[in-house]
């Protein structure tokens, strides 16, 4: 009889599937709320989103760390018997119950695919409206840098010339804060757009679908995982996108 096991193309690692069981519970759901809005600012000096984001991720890298200092204690106390119980478990496994784990598993494949694409559409989405921004940014903005070079500079720069960087720089936030309005700041701003519908789509496709790829997963090893993770992965992959977005705009005003 052919191992059931031949038939299951896991989507993680046995390894990976250790790491991230919990020891305990945790209230996971509470993270979303826990995520501060999009920066309301255009200068990234005078505003704390990215410390919020980068001490979320690290609230949430902990947590996954002590769920895979415990996976690690747990797996360390599984005896011989109990390694060989799982083993034998699919060995003995009757014609129809083959059947229906490989149609599980096949199912399971579909959704990955199905929500691979989607995934892919939105990281695509994510990385064509970065290239709006630096487009719009550099075609705005650089022929004002350009006539600013041309100015001369040092010591003994007449008048005129420090009266037109003036007016030049102020120029140039103006422009730039009108892009950072657009992309960032306003009510309507594309990236709070992109942001609104990446969550949805990681609360409502992301999160259910790797709440069942890892009961699938987890079966084979007679474990269950904690919902919690499923979440937790999730959160984290939007904490990511939010500290690229903050990433992106001018560190100061400039003049």
């Amino acid at each position: 009889m052919i191992h059931p096991i031949s038939f299951i193309k896991p989507t993680l690692s046995l390894l990976f599937l250790l790491s991230i069981i919990a020891a305990a519970p945790v209230q996971a759901q509470n993270y979303w709320e826990k995520i501060p809005a999009l920066t309301s600012q255009c200068y990234s000096d005078k505003d704390d989103f990215g410390e919020k984001i980068y001490l979320l991720k690290s609230e949430i890298k902990e947590k996954l760390q002590k769920s895979q200092q415990a996976a690690e204690a747990k797996a360390n106390k599984m005896t011989n018997e109990e390694r060989m119980a799982i083993a034998t478990k699919y060995q003995q496994m009757k014609p129809d119950e083959i059947i229906k784990m490989q149609n599980e598993m096949m199912e399971m494949q579909q959704l990955q695919a199905d929500f691979q694409q989607k995934a892919t559409e939105y990281e695509n989405s994510f990385n064509q409206l970065e290239a709006d921004f630096r487009a719009e940014f550099g075609k705005k903005l650089g022929p004002i840098e350009q006539e600013y070079q041309k100015l001369p500079d040092g010591e003994g720069t007449p008048a005129w010339a420090i009266k037109k960087g003036e007016e030049l720089m102020a120029a140039y936030n103006k422009t730039y804060e009108s892009i950072c309005d657009a992309y960032f700041t306003s009510p309507n701003a594309k990236f709070k757009i992109w942001l609104k519908d990446y969550n949805t789509f990681l609360r409502e496709h992301e999160v259910p679908f790797n709440k069942k790829m890892l009961k699938t997963q987890y079966a084979q090893i007679n474990l269950t995982p904690d919902d919690a993770d499923a979440t937790l992965m999730a959160v984290e992959k939007y904490l990511d996108k939010c500290a690229l977005i903050f990433a992106l705009r001018r560190p100061y005003r400039q003049g």
